[in-house]
């Protein structure tokens, strides 16, 4: 009997180890691109600004996981890799990089100021797939608010398919395919923020 205990308190602790040993292992990703020069100061103050909203994702996608779509009604989860947070936040985050970077006019916010009235950006993502060959999708529209937050100015949709580097990409090839998808996102809603009258 002590001998059976034995074994199966071996196996648990080979089980918790390698279980332990595949999370230690795995990659952390964020859409974000690396800042390397600091951002100017300069007249921030005076920009107009436009606040984004949290980026809306499906529940299923929202998560830390790296999932890639396998069938019409199935994903998997990368077991190599993972986001360093939620992928609406990731979303968020690198899209509000990338539309800093195009509208250096304005202050793009991802908080409400106060004392600044500001113009509202949301984005509703539809679908956000990546397939096994590398294929990315990403389904999206997005609306652009008036500081009063009820005036529409303007409102559009779009599809933006990348595809990862690579005959089997990697988690690092799907993570560089998927950023490229948000900023043709950023993009998109860039042209129609500049088209705005102020």
């Amino acid at each position: 009997m002590r001998h059976l205990r034995l074994l199966a308190l071996a196996a648990l602790i080979s089980t918790t180890a390698g279980c332990l040993s595949h999370r230690e292992y795995r990659h952390i990703y964020s859409l974000e691109g690396a800042v390397d020069a600091p951002t100017q100061a300069g007249a921030v103050a005076e920009r107009p600004v436009m606040q984004l909203q949290r980026v809306l994702i499906p529940d299923y996608l929202d998560t830390n996981d790296i999932l890639l779509r396998v069938g019409a009604h199935e994903v998997h989860e990368s077991a190599t890799g993972r986001f360093g947070e939620r992928l609406s936040l990731g979303v968020t985050h690198a899209l509000r990089s990338d539309l800093a970077a195009r509208l250096p006019l304005y202050t793009i916010a991802l908080a409400r100021s106060a004392d600044r009235p500001a113009r509202q950006i949301l984005v509703n993502v539809d679908a956000f797939d990546v397939w096994p060959t590398g294929r990315c999708v990403l389904v999206a529209d997005w609306t652009i608010l008036d500081a009063d937050r009820r005036t529409l100015l303007s409102a559009d949709r779009g599809s933006f398919t990348i595809a990862a580097a690579g005959a089997h990409p990697d988690d690092g090839a799907v993570i560089a395919a998927m950023a490229d998808a948000v900023q043709q996102l950023a993009d998109r809603i860039a042209a129609t923020a500049e088209a705005l009258p102020p």
